[in-house]
């Protein structure tokens, strides 16, 4: 019997669970979940449930046996609530984590972004551009469209996710901190399924679990959430060195 993948029916989220597929050395069968964030898809979302609506159904489904590993894009992860049976078996390596802007930069230019984190840094990065923020939604190929569309001068998009989608567009690479656990794939499996985490644990990328662990302390600490503006990122090995930065409530 193949092991079940649970994820998203996203084009990202289907790429990342190919890329899973690949690394397990066992039949899988991928199902697809839909989740609160993909059924409201204009909707903001700390106003759907926050930071785990990509996670929410998916974490339910595997809890109910419904399926037996979960594939989840570890930056979607909530930190400062984990459901008690179920724990991050494996991590695979790290894609490239940083964000990117696709647009023109100029004076009063409108940037595309809902996330509290980027819009702190952005507004710092551009003051003296008196850049505009305004929220998005949807997925890559939905964002892009919306610049193409002229409803938006930039936008700020994860590198990781172009590179899994092989999206071949001009952009600038951002000198700001990148979300905790972005471009790292988790597979989520129950604490008691002793065969899938046999198998799954053979996938883990030890490096990559270990700078992640420090990125999600660091989000546990401070109850971080989808309001939060924090960023961490940590890198190289023995030490892992953590860069963060966590802007306060003006």
């Amino acid at each position: 019997m193949p092991i079940r993948i649970g994820v998203r029916g996203s084009k990202l989220a289907l790429a990342y669970a190919e890329r899973v597929c690949n690394e397990l050395s066992c039949d899988t069968k991928i199902e697809i979940i839909k989740t609160d964030g993909d059924l409201f898809p204009d909707t903001p979302i700390h106003e759907i449930g926050g930071k785990g609506v990509f996670c929410n159904a998916i974490e339910y489904a595997l809890a109910e046996g419904l399926i037996d590993v979960a594939v989840h894009s570890l930056k979607d992860m909530p930190g400062d609530v984990e459901h008690p049976d179920l724990h991050i078996c494996a991590v695979l390596e790290r894609a490239r984590p940083y964000d990117v802007l696709i647009g023109n930069v100029a004076d009063n230019f409108i940037i595309g972004t809902s996330s509290p984190r980027r819009k702190a840094q952005l507004e710092q990065l551009y003051a003296n551009h008196h850049v505009q923020i305004k929220p998005i939604r949807g997925n890559i190929d939905t964002r892009l469209a919306k610049l193409d569309a002229g409803e938006y001068d930039a936008i700020v998009l994860a590198e990781a996710g172009l590179d899994a989608l092989q999206i071949k567009r001009d952009y600038i690479r951002l000198p700001i901190v990148p979300a905790v656990g972005q471009g790292i794939i988790a597979l989520q499996t129950r604490k008691d399924d002793e065969k899938t985490n046999a198998i799954v644990s053979k996938a883990n990328h030890k490096l990559t679990y270990e700078q992640a662990k420090l990125e999600r302390a660091l989000l546990k600490g401070i109850a971080g959430d989808c309001h939060t503006r924090v960023a961490g990122h940590a890198t190289g090995d023995n030490p892992i060195k953590l860069e963060a930065v966590y802007y306060t409530e003006n």
